[in-house]
């Protein structure tokens, strides 16, 4: 098969004098910077089905700038993950090559990515991020000279929601620090609008425009997003210098082949995105069908640009003079995330007509004669299995130098709350396990389970995570999440038994580890959990999670001294997680250092305005120091960011009450009783209280 890439599809279609030519009114441009290049928009949409675009009122913007530019009809991700498939698109490698090949490993920044490239020629580059997914930690900040990931939490929101904010909030973000650019520089900015991922939840003006469809209306949401992008260039007369191409990064099943999300199987369902590129010089309402993958997107649009780099180990290089669509080498795909469950990996190869799975078993689609891919015609078609086998082999051999590289146990729990779970043992794949595609619906079963834990519902779901694990003894995670169904149950003694024979079975885990530690403490065997804490940093030295910990044992055993080492080195690891700075503020209350404590607590409310710990612990300080008056607010300040907190409603029934306000205080102290379970210490202590101040 001959190559062809992205790049040398748009060389064909750029018009004469491309974004040179000059406006209407007869003048050039004026912000495109110094070296006269254009600006580059890159948006990418997570979850977003290719059969979305042109759906008439679903996507109106995405559908105006398709009429602006060209669409790729067969466009494919190299993975149906977030975290690596956004890596491809910044290096345009595959992910054999970069090493990152699930969600949570952290990307080796020893190799050129896109915004490095523009930034070291001297664009402006800005990152905006929509999900803890690219967090900075795993290496896509690089090149970035501003990076916004941050991530606010709603305490009393579902835990999901802590590791992911609204579009709304990313274009804010966004078109502020366009508002702030240099208008003599030329900027990179990339966009990254989570919405369309499960669960789907789109505002309710947003699931009537989908006619009631929470997935389509996810995606509506996200075009109205990508709509303000480009009425704001387009208001400031930058949209016709500036170079956007809009993508996601997969798609989802939806059900097709049976699989709900994405990330187990590789069919176009997960594997097919939509892809536009509007570019000065680009004849408008192109329909590209030739197959191109986003390995080929980073090196293109710096080519688009005139900006040095393709050639210069970033991306996969055009064809010079290549103009025509002849069928290309093929988009390679890939999944390591069904071994998480005990299954095979799965590996596709498309090119033109031909699509080929490999998995347990090969196979084989005629994608132009049957684009559902229901018809395997690997029996038939012998030689074109065993040639698409072969380069998929040659593909999979370029393996990444950084060598292992393992998911930390604080990522792995705030991935969790995106609905991604389990990471791939090492080693190699046992030659008896399961195509994913046999079992989809144990997984569907295991996603249905995992959000009742999540939602609080952890009884609910354990006679199916009990009935998988079972099912699946080879899979960590069904035996973890299983283990952590008992725990939010209250069975942490049975959990710390499962968990057990997890760290047996797969002992060079620290997130099984730091879960036993976490099961372990929650049953009260503090020397167990302490074991095994240390066994998660032996693993992973500098873990903040184990390190805070450690940090809580000491706290519970009476050793505050130490706790607050565990805790300031939990600090230094992830500056931006308030826990660690509140636990490190608590534990320097209770040694006496107020100034320390006042600066901890503090920092935590810097990371996280609404964290109700930090907020409780200043009120406790002020208390402690006579100054009731001055505690309510920050009592108050608690009670608002989380309404169960009945420790810090207690606080504030005393505040008031040291105050000389018993009516205030009384008026508290009632709330806290219709509030707060039977038998609780801050129920009792209310009544108590309550029955001393005369009813």
């Amino acid at each position: 098969m001959k190559r062809v890439v992205l790049l040398a599809i748009l060389a064909g279609m750029l018009l004469a004098g491309w974004w040179l030519a000059r406006r209407s009114d007869g003048t050039a441009p004026a912000s495109a910077g110094a070296a006269n290049r254009p600006n580059v928009v890159l948006v990418t949409i997570d979850t977003m089905r290719a059969d979305r675009l042109g759906r008439g009122q679903l996507t109106p913007h995405l559908d105006r700038l398709a009429s602006a530019g060209a669409v790729f009809q067969n466009a494919r991700t190299t993975v149906a993950l977030t975290l690596p498939a956004h890596v491809t698109m910044m290096t345009g490698e595959l992910p054999p090559a970069h090493g990152v090949r699930e969600n949570g490993v952290p990307f080796a920044k020893d190799r050129p990515t896109l915004a490095r490239v523009f930034r070291d020629a001297g664009y402006r580059t800005g990152g905006f991020v929509g999900a803890y997914v690219l967090d900075r930690r795993f290496g896509l900040d690089d090149g970035f000279e501003h990076y916004d990931d941050r991530i606010r939490r709603d305490p009393d929101a579902p835990a999901r929601l802590e590791a992911e904010r609204p579009g709304a909030e990313v274009l804010d973000a966004a078109l502020a620090w366009l508002a702030g650019t240099p208008a003599a520089s030329p900027f990179f900015l990339w966009v990254h609008l989570y919405d369309p991922h499960a669960p789907y939840e789109p505002p309710a003006e947003f699931l009537t425009q989908a006619r009631g469809n929470a997935y389509d209306g996810e995606v509506a949401y996200a075009d109205a997003q990508v709509g303000r992008l480009l009425a704001w260039l387009e208001g400031r007369g930058l949209l016709q210098e500036t170079i956007v191409a809009v993508t996601g990064d997969h798609g989802e099943g939806l059900g097709e082949h049976g699989e709900l999300t994405h990330g187990m199987l590789a069919y176009d369902s997960t594997l097919r995105v939509p892809l536009i590129i509007a570019a000065p010089g680009i004849a408008g309402r192109q329909v590209i069908t030739m197959p191109v993958s986003h390995a080929d997107l980073p090196g293109s649009l710096l080519a688009l640009a005139s900006v040095p780099g393709v050639g210069d180990g970033l991306g996969r290089p055009g064809l010079p003079g290549l103009q025509s669509q002849a069928e290309g080498e093929g988009s390679y795909a890939e999944t390591e995330y069904p071994r998480t469950a005990g299954w095979h990996p799965v590996a596709a190869l498309a090119g033109g007509r031909w699509k080929l799975v490999l998995t347990s078993e090969p196979e084989l689609y005629d994608v132009q004669q049957d684009p559902a891919e229901t018809r395997n015609l690997a029996a038939e078609r012998p030689r074109v299995t065993q040639d698409m086998t072969a380069r998929i082999h040659e593909l999979q051999r370029v393996t990444a130098a950084a060598g292992v590289r393992t998911v930390s146990p604080e990522a792995a729990e705030r991935l969790r709350a995106l609905g991604y779970v389990g990471f791939a043992p090492a080693g190699p794949v046992p030659t008896d396990a399961p195509n994913p595609a046999r079992v989809i619906e144990a997984w569907d079963a295991f996603e249905a389970a995992l959000s009742l834990v999540t939602a609080g519902r952890a009884r609910d779901a354990l006679p199916a995570l009990e009935g998988l694990a079972v099912r699946f003894p080879d899979g960590p995670v069904f035996q973890a999440t299983f283990a952590r169904a008992l725990k939010d149950a209250g069975r942490a003694r049975e959990a710390v038994q499962v968990y057990r024979r997890a760290v047996d079975r797969w002992p060079s885990d620290a997130t099984l580890f730091h879960d036993l530690a976490v099961a372990a403490r929650a049953a009260g065997d503090r020397q167990e959990a302490l074991r095994a804490e240390q066994a998660a940093l032996a693993l992973n030295p500098g873990s903040p999670s184990s390190l805070n910990g450690l940090g809580l044992l000491h706290i519970e055993e009476g050793r505050p001294s130490e706790a607050a080492a565990f805790f300031e080195r939990a600090t230094k690891g992830d500056p931006n997680h308030p826990s660690y700075w509140t636990n490190l503020g608590n534990a320097w209350r209770e040694l006496g250092n107020m100034e320390g404590a006042e600066s901890a607590y503090r920092r935590a409310l810097d990371a996280e305005p609404g964290h109700a710990d930090a907020a409780n612990g200043l009120g406790v300080m002020r208390v402690q120091d006579g100054r009731a008056a001055d505690a309510v607010p920050w009592f108050e300040r608690a009670v608002a960011a989380s309404s169960d907190f009945h420790e810090a409603r207690l606080n504030l029934g005393i505040a008031w009450q040291e105050s000389g306000q018993p009516e205030r205080a009384r008026s508290v102290y009632r709330d806290l009783i219709a509030r707060a379970p039977p038998g609780s210490r801050e129920r009792q202590a209310a009544q108590e209280l309550l029955s001393a101040l005369g009813r």
